[in-house]
This record gives C-alpha cells, structure tokens and sequence, in this order.
C-alpha cells in the first residue's frame, strides 16, 4: 500500500521505493529505504505527512509519500 494511505501509529516496513535517482537520494538521505522500518504520526487530509524514522521525526511532502509502498510491519519491530 502506498504510505499516504496507512492509518497514523501502526508500525510500517518499506518495501519499495518508486522514484527517480533524485527522489530516491533525498528519502534515503532521511533513512526512507526498502527494508527500513517507520511509523506514521500524523496524516492530515492536506499537507506534509510527519513519520518516525529511526527515533527521528521528519516531514515529507504528500506527493513524495506517494512513491513509497509499505507493508505493516509486527509489533516487535516498534522501537
């Protein structure tokens, strides 16, 4: 599923990243890579999106949330 549509607090992993070399620089630049394991903490109708990676807030656009596909990852995986 794509990351703009997963409900806010549930454990997420990365599993792919649909974006061009500029795109995929900059989410990698932010810890955004398949494999990574992330947390949506805020999901607003419009705006950025603010998602939890590696204990690190940040914010990203809702067009570049749309290249990145996740699947809900287990509980233990919450840090």
């Amino acid at each position: 599923m794509l990351l703009t549509d997963t409900p806010i607090e549930i454990p997420l992993i990365v599993t792919a990243v649909n974006a061009g070399r500029t795109a995929q620089a900059r989410l990698a630049s932010m810890g955004i890579l398949p494999g990574e394991k992330l947390m949506v903490l805020r999901n607003d109708i419009n705006g950025p999106l603010v998602l939890e990676v590696k204990g690190t807030r940040v914010a990203i656009g809702r067009g570049l949330c749309q290249k990145v596909m996740v699947s809900p990852g287990n509980e233990e995986s919450k840090e």
